[in-house]
């Protein structure tokens, strides 16, 4: 037996005397172990139009049956006439030949299941393997966008990071993010859109959020601007709590240390201006304004007096430059500061510049 003889017999193109070949080689050989080889090899050549032969078992027993009757009976037809007794007696054999056939075909039948489930594992295994992901750095002085394989729009804050998939296959659109990222996500009811942010899951169909979750943060911020989105969160041995369903101006606020979780509401786009290029501060504490102008300029900002952290700020800033930001810092709040120059270091780079900021007059504090 030959796989091109085989080919021929499933696409029902035999001459007479292939398919007696063929079902002689069913009840006699298919079994052995030189015809499970065979098919093992059919099998790995079958290709994705292929599916009918890979799928529908019952469909080729069914067709062997067929086979075996028609050919048998023809036989049996030819050889008894018309004789009425000889055609019960046809009829017995062709019961007996049937019960015959249906035993010899299961083994082959286990053995196409078998490489069925082969195929499928194999195939599913080498998808996963093989499954290109994309990954897009914002640098550490640019805001970066990103369009996705299923036309999400995405951007990225300065030191920020998306990984994805080059094609989004499963039944969930699942990203990973570090830093901050503004979504526009394509609205589509039957995938959802997860954003996966430092130990929490946002869930969503075809909305717009922003999402903060710097490693160096204790917190991760999602601002919900369209549509709707689900907070969870992943614990370590893998199950999804929910946390909350949020709804458009809310903000929610998770504390990783604790897991706890606390929303309100935002009344102006100030926690993402960011994309539109301003930083922008309301009523800031120092210690969150000099977090957010150390990300931003990609500097090293050091607090000396503890009085410095009671002062807080409210601006907003376009184009400025850093010393531009210190000095306008200056001038509305007792402070002074120094910036060192930036130093090469052993491997060729650019150290951070510093910024040692100091109280200017410790016999007055002010709250601005």
């Amino acid at each position: 037996m030959n796989k091109e003889l085989l080919e021929k017999y499933f696409k029902n193109a035999c001459t007479e005397e292939e398919l007696s070949a063929v079902l002689e080689w069913f009840e006699k050989s298919s079994c052995n172990s030189q015809g499970k080889v065979l098919f093992s090899e059919m099998w790995e050549e079958l290709t994705e139009d292929d599916n009918n032969i890979k799928t529908d078992f019952d469909l080729i027993l069914d067709k062997i049956h067929h086979k075996v009757n028609l050919t048998r009976s023809k036989e049996l037809l030819e050889k008894t006439g018309q004789n009425l007794t000889k055609f019960r007696k046809r009829e017995h054999y062709i019961k007996i030949l049937t019960r015959v056939a249906a035993f010899l075909l299961v083994p082959v039948l286990c053995f196409s299941l078998y490489m069925s489930y082969k195929y499928q594992s194999v195939k599913s295994g080498q998808s996963y393997v093989n499954q290109a992901y994309n990954e897009v750095l914002s640098s550490v002085d640019a805001i970066t966008k990103v369009t996705l394989p299923d036309g999400s729009n995405v951007w990225l804050n300065h030191s920020s990071s998306l990984k994805y998939p080059a094609v989004f296959q499963s039944k969930e659109r699942t990203v990973e993010l570090i830093g901050e990222g503004y979504f526009e996500v394509a609205h589509n009811p039957n995938v959802p859109f997860i954003v996966k942010a430092g130990g929490i899951e946002i869930k969503a169909l075809g909305t717009v959020f922003n999402v903060m979750a710097y490693p160096d943060e204790d917190k991760i911020e999602t601002s919900l601007i369209e549509g709707s989105v689900k907070l969870q969160c992943e614990e370590a041995d893998g199950k999804v709590t929910p946390l909350i369903d949020m709804k458009p101006t809310d903000m929610a606020i998770f504390q990783k240390g604790n897991n706890k979780i606390e929303t309100r509401t935002i009344d102006d786009d100030r926690n993402f201006s960011w994309k539109e290029g301003k930083l922008v501060f309301y009523a800031e504490p120092m210690g969150d304004v000099v977090k957010k102008l150390n990300r931003w300029f990609n500097v090293d900002i050091q607090i000396k007096d503890h009085e410095l952290l009671e002062l807080t700020y409210t601006a907003t800033f376009v184009h400025e430059t850093l010393p531009q930001v210190l000095e306008l810092m200056a001038l509305m709040s007792p402070i002074h500061y120094s910036i060192s120059d930036r130093h090469e270091i052993s491997d060729g780079t650019f150290e951070r510049r510093k910024v040692v900021l100091t109280y200017r007059n410790k016999l007055k504090k002010t709250k601005i």
